[in-house]
């Protein structure tokens, strides 16, 4: 789609500036911490060799340094990283409205032409890239075994052939977010809280690519899709098929089916089967594409036809 097209290169731009500007302040600020730090400690020891009166004076150098040191651990904590959450925050939310823009644009000039000849019963060979993030505890353990991931995903693969769409796995990740583990929700109000615009933020490129979010748990759901967005939460309790109908919501099958075999059956259970228009809205869509994403023939067969790249 040709406006997901220009919009994609500047949001990696800007994401990767962000990202580039938070990880120096990190860097900086540790290294800071650590030189203070340092230098209370070589205080500390020296007073203990002191006469009285230095003694005394060397204890008010000490505290001098203990309220810088807290000082700028405030300022890099409060100060300058929330204006860094800030600025990340405020450009998500623009390029969430501009996405909407652009769906609009593609919709009346591509996305219709190409749905209509689906209809027709022109269907060649789709490609849909999909990015795969486990949220994990702060040792690292992952909230959803990375097996059971691998089998979710090889069973949203199947349902996809269907529409003779392959889905091609470009990676996995662990993601450390402890807090996102169980505390995500899927309800509108969810689109103002931290955890929407992290993450947006965190998805693998932009506009044409999903990124699948897997969580031990989602507050009164089993998956969540906010249309507009690049990405979805799986919850550990669902299969593929739940996977499928998330993405399905992102590509514009908002509606839930009263057919218990269909996949965008509303229920914890949906089935697994997708009807002729479905499929065609789903290839139509800007996640599924002519061309292989994410380098595929590059880096071998084993993605292709819906298989999982069996890298840890």
């Amino acid at each position: 789609m040709l406006c997901t097209a220009i919009l994609q290169p500047i949001v990696i731009l800007i994401r990767t500036i962000i990202q580039i500007i938070r990880q120096v302040v990190e860097t900086v600020c540790g290294w800071v911490s650590s030189t203070i730090t340092v230098i209370k400690e070589v205080v500390e020891k020296v007073c203990r060799w002191l006469p009285w009166p230095l003694s005394k004076l060397c204890d008010l150098v000490t505290k001098l340094v203990e309220v810088v040191e807290t000082v700028w651990d405030w300022v890099c904590e409060e100060v300058i990283t929330r204006i860094v959450d800030f600025i990340e925050i405020v450009f998500e939310y623009v390029i969430y409205v501009l996405k909407w823009i652009c769906w609009l644009i593609d919709w009346i000039v591509f996305r219709l032409p190409e749905l209509l000849l689906c209809l027709a019963g022109l269907r060649s060979p789709r490609f849909m890239g999909v990015c795969v993030k486990i949220l994990a505890q702060e040792d690292g353990t992952p909230g959803v075994p990375l097996e059971q991931v691998q089998t979710r995903m090889r069973e949203a693969a199947q349902v996809l052939r269907q529409c003779n769409i392959f889905m091609v796995v470009c990676n996995i990740e662990i993601v450390i977010r402890p807090q996102y583990l169980t505390s995500t929700t899927c309800n509108p109000g969810g689109m103002f809280s931290r955890f929407f615009t992290w993450f947006s933020s965190r998805a693998c490129g932009c506009c044409s690519t999903v990124t699948v979010y897997f969580v031990e748990d989602i507050v009164g759901a089993a998956g969540c899709a906010y249309p507009g967005t690049d990405w979805v939460t799986v919850a550990a309790e669902a299969n593929g098929n739940v996977v499928i109908q998330e993405i399905g919501h992102l590509a514009d099958l908002w509606g839930h089916s009263d057919d218990p075999n269909n996949v965008m059956f509303e229920g914890p259970n949906p089935g697994s089967e997708l009807t002729r228009a479905q499929c065609c809205v789903l290839r139509s869509s800007r996640f599924a594409t002519m061309h292989p994403p994410c380098n595929l023939f590059d880096i071998g067969s084993s993605h292709l036809i819906g298989e999982l790249d069996k890298r840890d």
